[in-house]
């Protein structure tokens, strides 16, 4: 009987004494239910309000977002009560930028789009289907920089970093009819209008449902935008996203295979791309980036984005007859966008540096790239065959971004001179442009140091300060002799300041000082006497090819620059027979030569005449002959070679702390001083 009362008690056991699980299912089934009633009465209600209200919230959502004026002309449609709840609006414009008020940034004649309501429950949105007709957008920057989709100043603050990657929702069915872009840059002087518009074919044999044409003119030339992509009805977002686009602007030609990882999530994505064109420079137009003047180029790899920063760790192709591979990465996060490589070249051929040092500027090729051609000269007048480039530095781009640049090239091709490695580390920071070290390397010597350029100002200011290091002479064979005119070492050291915006312009003003030392070695026979005129002697050493060598014992060249004049301070060659000293300058404003070498023979000779040899023309074509009717000056030898050496000290020391002391040269100095063994008229 007990055990019968036990039963009967928990039977009858009221349900409020249930266990605990049986009653949180019960809660969450409540709250459920409640917190659908309340979603229900939500939609209702937002179902009811009128066109006004939806209208009002779109203009005060998009205002309040961007700062700018919004309209709506037409009517707003709603529809909730569905599974995939719809959203028109006809009439919509957004206004511009305070300072480019002459037409709307944005301007759509109707808008048509449907939100799956599962995807919104789940927090990443999936667009069944968006139609766009009509889309009218302008897109301006001035050339302060102000750009007028730069919204920032409404959070108080403002920038002028790149834009935030965009996160676009999937959209599974794309329709845009009639659109146009227009876009004004005048910073980097870009005008482009064109015409855009995308039908998605769900049946289309190639795969390529997606297409999207535009086309319009990039800098006054032909612009065109092919681009082709996986059907988007169905698209799992789950899955890569891929396409194919084109661009073609002037003779850019720009193709490239894209995968995005998750669609439609702009801030990861990878793609092969295949880049050709005449010059890299140009391709500022496309990416704002200040890329050097090159020969044509042909180069491809594989673009990697991670947010804002881009990276292409498989660089190849050609500039010119020239390799190039390596590693490049650009950070648009800051500021100024940054450019990091670490290029490598396997054959350089030198010729090809012409076109980035600017030397190949002209006003038809090169007009508003980063070295622009001068002003062309009257027809009339003819054109000034020059040296040193004269190719403008575009400074507006140098300080549009920086720029960490390692470059090696590990054989070189060179027609008038050997050469085996060029080196050099190129650094850009806020308008300051540093090339340290520049490094060339030759089979025998190095000419290597520093190029500085600051364009943070309104003309650059240039400082070069390079040195010759042990550079032997005897590799410098002309191409009809069996052997180099003269044989040692050659050290040097060129030390100068200047302001311009090309390398000829900073020259024409520049200071400072140029100075090349041979300690000691060897001289062709003939080239040391024919400077004294020696006819019997020079003369027929040059006939009868003979290529017998006298020591020279200590030569220096120093010239002093001052306002771009380069003056000959001390110009001596020391050999065993024949003392040669000179005088002169050279002009850097229009490059002529106007030196003269006066032999002096330690020995009596028959005939000889004492007639300087002069140097003249220009830096790109000397000339060397005999200055006709001038006398060499009856002076006293000893009192002019020893006012000639009595700085040589320090010249020496200038390019060589050592060289003071070296054998040869310090005994050249001691006989000027004590005036000894100086050839007498």
């Amino acid at each position: 009987m007990a055990t019968e009362t036990v039963e009967r008690t928990q039977v009858a056991l009221p349900p409020s004494q249930g266990s605990p699980s049986e009653k949180l299912r019960r809660a969450i089934k409540g709250i459920l239910a409640a917190f659908g009633i309340f979603l229900l009465l939500i939609i209702a209600a937002a179902a009811l309000l009128p066109q006004t209200f939806w209208r009002w919230l779109i203009i005060h959502e998009v205002a309040s977002k961007t700062g700018r004026p919004v309209t709506i002309d037409g009517p707003v449609t709603v529809h909730l009560f569905t599974s995939n709840p719809q959203l028109i609006v006809e009439g919509f414009t957004l206004g511009n930028a305070d300072w480019a008020k002459d037409k709307p940034m944005m301007a759509v004649r109707r808008f048509d789009a449907t939100l799956s309501l599962k995807s919104l429950l789940r927090f990443h949105m999936i667009f069944p289907r968006v139609s766009i007709e009509a889309p009218a957008i302008d897109v301006e920057r001035d050339a302060s920089g102000r750009a007028n989709w730069e919204f920032s100043h409404v959070a108080g603050k403002s920038s002028r970093g790149a834009s935030a990657p965009l996160h676009l929702p999937v959209i599974q069915e794309l329709s845009v009819t009639n659109g146009t872009l227009t876009a004004v840059d005048r910073l980097r002087k870009l005008t482009f209008n064109g015409q855009v518009s995308v039908q998605e074919n769900q049946n289309a044999a190639d795969n390529h449902a997606l297409k999207l044409r535009g086309s319009g003119t990039l800098n006054a030339k032909p612009f065109q935008l092919v681009l082709d992509g996986e059907p988007l009805i169905g698209v799992d977002p789950s899955k890569p996203y891929t396409f194919e686009t084109s661009v073609t602007a002037a003779d850019i030609k720009l193709s490239a295979h894209a995968t995005i990882s998750h669609p439609f999530d702009l801030a990861a994505l990878q793609s092969t791309f295949h880049l050709t064109g005449s010059d890299l420079a140009d391709v500022y137009y496309l990416t704002g980036l200040a890329l050097p003047n090159t020969p044509p180029y042909e180069v491809s790899g594989t673009l990697v984005r991670d947010n804002l920063r881009f990276k292409v760790d498989d660089f190849r192709g050609k500039l010119g007859s020239s390799d190039i591979a390596g590693k490049v990465a650009i950070d648009t996060a800051p500021k100024r966008p940054k450019l990091t490589a670490t290029l490598n070249s396997k054959q350089l051929n030198l010729a090809d540096l012409a076109a980035p040092l600017g030397t190949e500027a002209t006003p038809a090729r090169k007009s508003n790239t980063i070295a622009r051609g001068s002003t062309p000269p009257p027809a009339a007048a003819p054109s000034r065959a020059l040296l040193l480039p004269d190719a403008d530095l575009q400074v507006q781009r140098v300080r549009g971004m920086d720029a960490d640049v390692n470059f090696d090239a590990d054989s070189i091709t060179a027609a008038k001179m050997p050469m085996r490695k060029v080196h050099f580390h190129l650094s850009l920071d806020d308008g300051k442009l540093a090339l340290d070290p520049l490094a060339f390397s030759l089979p025998q010597g190095e000419f290597a140091g520093t190029i500085a350029i600051n364009a943070q100002g309104e003309v650059p200011q240039t400082s070069i300060d390079m040195k010759l290091s042990n550079v032997d002479l005897a590799q410098f064979k002309p191409k009809s002799g069996k052997s180099a005119p003269l044989e040692g070492r050659l050290l040097g050291r060129i030390k100068l300041h200047g302001s311009g915006t090309s390398v000829h312009k900073a020259a024409e003003n520049a200071a400072g000082d140029v100075t090349f030392v041979i300690p000691q070695g060897e001289m062709s026979d003939a080239l040391a006497e024919l400077t004294g005129i020696d006819l019997s002697r020079g003369l027929g050493l040059i006939l009868t090819k003979n290529e017998s060598k006298t020591d020279l014992r200590c030569g220096v060249a120093n010239f002093k620059a001052t306002d771009g004049d380069l003056k000959a301070s001390t110009l001596v060659i020391d050999t065993t027979n024949v003392l040669v000293t000179g005088q002169g300058d050279i002009n850097l404003k229009n490059e002529a030569l106007d030196l003269s070498l006066q032999g002096k023979p330690k020995k009596a000779r028959m005939l000889r005449l004492r007639t300087p040899i002069t140097v003249r023309g220009t830096l790109l074509q000397p000339k060397i002959g005999v200055q006709p009717g001038k006398l060499a000056a009856q002076t006293g030898g000893a009192v002019a070679l020893g006012t000639l050496l009595t700085p040589l000290a320090a010249v020496l020391a200038f390019v060589d702390g050592g060289l003071a002391k070296d054998a040869n040269c310090s005994a050249l100095i001691g006989e000027a001083e004590q005036g000894k063994n100086i050839p007498k008229e």
